[in-house]
């Protein structure tokens, strides 16, 4: 299946929250089935909250990316199991370009806001078990673990609150303590890091109100980018993060330590971002010049769902944000996945959004 691409296009805000509406009918409650729409039963407050589906990025020190992976796939295939999370981490190579802590691998966890919660917990115990990969995750003065979140700028307020009232109150509320960095300085990166400090229950609580005030923001879905290869569309350098951090809830912690050299291992649930080579299949169009490509991953079953009836959802993304979308043929599967290769050409932002988009689909039909 191949859409080829249309002309390029500036897209406003508001048509792009039109598109989002139209194509991922799951907001306010609203569940889209094949044959019609039902209206979820109101249950108030967190508890509804936590059946909001969510996207959620975390910073893994190399050195710590082993311990997740397990032999063979094996611990984070059974996380993802246990959680009915969807879990997926960066390629070996595959480093975020703005951490000042050195070689930081990306995982992406999706699912219910409980889901997310389950997996993390999950993967926090499989870090405590291993002395080498807790000691990357603790905190540079002390033993309390440090998360670290990508949290896209323009959601940054959200999270901070007039003041710093909001992200004071979770604060109060979790025990643990909160870092935000400044704003990005290398080109081209949205996101910001957000450092959440303290023992597992503090950790498990303040992702909560975090991942929960986040997704209240009406832009949340169109600004959380699921993308895990940066390496196309930005140049890394070695100056990182410049500025002070914003601190709340105390003194400001160490990040994790960077790992030793890249790990070898490649787990069967990976996102594997790049090249199709050993696949049989042609690689996506070079972009045109100051643009980006970019593969992402679409389980078999849902490939109907991203490419709509007689292509109508893939064509309305091709034809709004102006990129070419190829999607593999039947059987031709990212390597050690049964998942078929979806690769993205056009301007940096809108292949961004485009992604951004097919992911959500994707989420709202996992269950």
């Amino acid at each position: 299946m191949e859409v080829e691409a249309g002309e390029e296009a500036q897209v406003p805000l508001q048509q792009l929250q039109q598109l989002q509406q139209e194509l991922l009918p799951v907001t306010n409650g609203v569940h889209h089935t094949d044959s019609e729409l039902e209206l979820e039963e109101e249950s108030g407050g967190e508890a509804a909250a936590r059946e909001e589906r969510v996207v959620v990025k975390f910073l893994v020190p190399n050195v710590a990316a082993g311990s997740i992976i397990g032999k063979a796939g094996a611990n984070i295939t059974e996380i993802q199991t246990n959680s009915g999370a969807r879990m997926q981490l960066s390629r070996a190579s595959e480093f975020y370009p703005g951490s000042p802590e050195g070689q930081d691998r990306i995982l992406l966890v999706s699912g219910t806001v409980n889901q997310l919660l389950t997996a993390l917990h999950l993967v926090l115990s499989k870090l405590k078990a291993e002395p080498g990969a807790l000691r990357a995750v603790q905190a540079k003065d002390g033993e309390a673990i440090q998360l670290r979140m990508l949290v896209h700028s323009r959601l940054c307020g959200t999270l901070i609150g007039k003041g710093g009232a909001t992200i004071r109150s979770f604060n109060e509320d979790s025990h643990a303590v909160f870092n935000i960095s400044p704003p990005p300085q290398l080109a081209g990166l949205t996101e910001r890091i957000v450092k959440i400090t303290g023992d597992v229950d503090h950790l498990m609580r303040a992702v909560a109100l975090v991942v929960t005030k986040l997704s209240e923001n009406p832009d949340y879905h169109l600004l959380t980018d699921a993308n895990l290869s940066y390496s196309m569309r930005y140049s890394p350098t070695p100056s990182g993060l410049s500025g002070q951090q914003q601190q709340f809830g105390g003194p400001p912690h160490g990040g994790m330590g960077p790992g030793p050299a890249a790990l070898g291992a490649s787990a069967p649930h990976m996102l594997h971002m790049g090249g199709m080579g050993g696949m049989g299949m042609a690689p996506p169009p070079a972009p045109r010049a100051g643009g980006a490509s970019v593969t992402m991953a679409v389980p078999e079953e849902k490939v109907g769902v991203v490419i709509g009836k007689q292509g109508a959802v893939i064509n309305q993304i091709k034809e709004l944000l102006g990129v070419s979308i190829r999607i593999s043929k039947k059987g031709e599967f990212l390597p050690g996945t049964h998942d078929r290769a979806c690769s993205i050409t056009g301007t940096p932002e809108a292949v961004e959004i485009a992604q951004r988009l097919i992911q959500q689909k994707i989420d709202a039909h996992m269950q």
